[in-house]
């Protein structure tokens, strides 16, 4: 939906912004988020690097969402 419908281009967005599921549980949206970036790349005609790039960046951002 929010790919075809309100034009998500990022795994953060989806993951961050759309669903809020980072904000709910950043160890389990860390664990979906390599089978987000693959329903995305199909949606958007994307490749595996740009997959991974998609995982790595939002990576970097839900880390400072897990609590130690």
């Amino acid at each position: 939906w929010a790919i075809r419908n309100e034009w998500a281009q990022t795994l953060e967005d989806i993951l961050s912004r759309r669903v809020r599921a980072l904000l709910l549980d950043a160890e389990a949206t860390m664990e979906v988020a390599p089978k987000v970036a693959e329903i995305m790349a199909e949606e958007l005609g994307k490749e595996k690097k740009w997959q991974r790039q998609e995982v790595k960046e939002f990576a970097e951002i839900a880390k400072n969402y897990i609590i130690n």
